[in-house]
């Protein structure tokens, strides 16, 4: 009995690793779908201004200083004048979409179809 169950957890951690190494992850690793050169670090840039710049924003409105919004956000000096001119170019409600590859951005393709055939 002690064997089955050594058993059943070993082979259910060894699917545990198989899962989260083909996923990918860590700063370090890199995946066979993406190459690790300039275009995704440009997606992941934009991503992190898109998830950043709404929190600049509202504490440059604030009156909070450049240094404090550095401190507070993580972002660079840079980053500021290029969070206020991505929130201009919003419209009015927008929430950025998920991240691809997140079980949230899988919802929203496959959940918006259906409601949109049911109306």
């Amino acid at each position: 009995m002690k064997r089955k169950i050594g058993l059943a957890l070993a082979s259910g951690l060894a699917l545990l690793i198989a899962g989260c190494a083909s996923q990918g992850g860590g700063a370090g690793g890199t995946t066979g779908t993406a190459p690790a050169n300039a275009p995704g670090e440009s997606t992941s840039r934009n991503f992190n201004l898109s998830v950043k710049c709404p929190g600049v924003h509202y504490l440059k409105k604030k009156g909070w200083s450049d240094q404090q919004i550095m401190q507070q956000e993580s972002v660079e000096a840079q980053d500021i004048p290029a969070c206020e001119q991505w929130v201009k170019a919003q419209p009015k409600g927008y929430v950025p979409p998920p991240p691809p590859g997140t079980p949230t951005a899988a919802k929203a393709h496959t959940g918006s179809a259906p409601a949109s055939a049911q109306q």
